[in-house]
Order: structure tokens, then sequence, then C-alpha cells
């Protein structure tokens, strides 16, 4: 059996907690006998009381690590991400929370015995827009120069349980802690270089597997997995958001998608589906759909460019300092 993996490091006060509720809602909508595990930290377990609680009900099985309380949230996170494969028994696919789940995830038979990721910006490194600075992170750090020219990203990841692969993990976590210790907590870099000492053993899953929105428009049609991260997700910082945006700003993106389901009962029904209400179990089981008609009305480069980080942050400043600057959007919204 596999398991469905998240890992969690919240508290009241940010909407990850929300975030992967919804991320689990998806999986439930298309994978309905899916075995959920949830990882966690002892300080976010202590926060899973009121509406929060219901996480702890969404799952199958909960696993939770007492980590130094000197860890700040990032470092919470990406030290439970490292050591995942040796505190969970079993095959496992690992999935981030910024991500909606539009499609079966039954793992293909081939997969089993080794550890699978999709490439980063779903491309080889030479093609990268990140490339200088993940060389020079990589040069700073003491780290291969990426020989393969491949990058993995770390969203969605398929680990079997095996020697090789917890020593690969073992392996990686040994490395993030070093990058700690340079004073760079982030865990691409140390993923990259445990690969390289384990001669690349991570092998690529094909692109709808963790379809990166703002690089993956060929994935999308067939994707399983939608991943935000390069869309970002916008805080209309209270404005009411007109329909004809949804050509730019998808309800899923939406930062108060998030928050306002801190004050919203969830059900959790016999069989671990999800039920919150018809306007977000329906948003939840048309996650694809949303992006899908971006691409139909806006054109294929338009849909590229209203996913591209630069649009993301230019409309969350708009909404921010500017909101009138918005109602052009609005209009164009209308007429496409």
């Amino acid at each position: 059996m596999t398991k469905y993996l998240f890992v969690l490091t919240s508290s009241e006060k940010d909407f990850f907690c929300e975030q992967t509720l919804v991320a689990i809602a998806s999986l439930r909508v298309h994978n309905p006998n899916a075995f959920v595990t949830l990882l966690t930290d002892d300080k976010t377990f202590n926060t899973l009381t009121g509406n929060r609680a219901a996480l702890k009900e969404a799952v199958d099985e909960l696993k939770v690590l007492t980590l130094d309380e000197k860890f700040t949230p990032m470092l919470r996170s990406r030290y439970l991400k490292t050591v995942m494969r040796n505190v969970i028994d079993g095959d496992f696919l690992y999935m981030d929370s910024d991500i909606a789940i539009t499609g079966d995830l039954s793992i293909p038979e081939e997969w089993k015995g080794g550890i699978y990721a999709v490439l980063d910006f779903h491309t080889n490194l030479h093609k990268a827009i990140n490339r200088k600075k993940v060389l020079n992170n990589a040069k700073m750090l003491g780290f291969s120069p990426i020989l393969n020219d491949e990058i993995f990203n770390g969203g969605v990841m398929f680990a079997s349980d095996t020697k090789e692969a917890r020593d690969f993990f073992e392996k990686w976590h040994e490395l993030w802690l070093y990058c700690v210790s340079k004073n760079f907590p982030y865990d691409m870099a140390s993923l990259a270089e445990a690969n390289f000492k384990f001669n690349y053993i991570t092998q690529k899953m094909p692109g709808e597997w963790n379809c990166q929105l703002a690089y993956g428009k060929e994935f999308l049609p067939k994707g399983k997995v939608l991943h935000f991260f390069g869309s970002r997700i916008i805080d209309t910082c209270g404005h009411k958001v007109p329909e004809s945006m949804n050509l730019f700003l998808p309800k899923i993106l939406r930062k108060s998608f998030y928050t306002d389901l801190k004050n919203i009962p969830v059900k959790i029904n016999p069989d671990k589906s999800i039920h919150i209400n018809e306007y977000y179990d329906n948003v939840i089981a048309n996650a694809k759909e949303a992006f899908l008609y971006q691409t139909r009305h806006a054109g294929t480069f338009g849909a590229d460019i209203i996913r591209s980080y630069a649009f993301a942050r230019s409309l969350a400043f708009l909404y921010k300092k500017t909101p009138v600057l918005v109602k052009p959007l609005e209009w164009l919204g209308k007429i496409l």
C-alpha cells in the first residue's frame, strides 16, 4: 500500500493548516481510497484544536515529532521533510500543500523500489531560469556543479521503503543540516547534492504528476497534481473579487479562500471524504477547470503571462496599494 504523505508546520497565524486540508480534500475527491498520512511537529500538533482539529480527523495516520523549540517554522518544515522517509513506514507519495490533486494517483508498478520526482521548472538545468542561482549556491556550499543537468522539484516525490531510499534521505537530512550551519536553510541544494552522492538515484516522473502551473502548460490537460508555487496565492486585502477576475485569479489562488476557511466548520464523513460547503466543495473538485478556463479565454500566451510570478506580484501589489488599477483587469475579464 502506498501512503499519500503531507508535512505540516503551522500556527493559528498562518493558513498552512487550511491549505493542507484543501489539498487532502482534493485528493479524496479523485482518490477516495487513498491512505493519507500527516507528519507534523509538536508545536503544530498542539494548535490543532477547534476548527483546525478537522485536519486530524481527515487523515488515516498522524505522526508527531518533538523538535528543538528554538527552530523557526521554516526549519521545522525542512527538518520534517528531510527526515520523512526514515520516520514513516511504507512506500509514500509526498506532496506539498500548495497543490490541488485533479486525477488518479495510483502508483505505476515500475516505480516500486525507486525514488521519483519531476524536474524543477519542467526543464533541464541549462535551460532553467534560475540556473545561475542554483550553480552559485552549489559552489558557495562546496557542492557538485550538477553534472547530470537535472534539478528535481521536491514538491512531489515518490519514495519506496527501501534501505537505499532511507540512506538517501538520511544523507539529504545530513546535508541540509550542513546548509543550516551555513545560514542556508533551504532544501533544494541539499537534495541535489544527495542525488549526486547517490549516483543520481532520482528518476523522472511524467510532468503531470507535479504540474508547476507557471511553467507546465503542456502538462495541464492531463495534470494529476497542480502545483501553485509558481503562480503564488494572492492576498486581495479584503476587496471583493468580481466573477470576471476568475480569469486572472482563480478562487483556489486567493488567500481569502484559506483564511475564510478558519471560521467554517468542516465535516469529515465516515469514508474520510471532506465536506465544507457547496462553494468550497465545488472549487476543490473543479480546480483544473479554473486553469483550463484561463487557457481557453486568454490563449496560451495570455495564460503564460497570467500564471507568471511577475504577474502575480504585480496583481498582489495592485490589490495592496492601488486597488482601483485592478478595474482594467476586471473589464478585460468581462470581454474575454
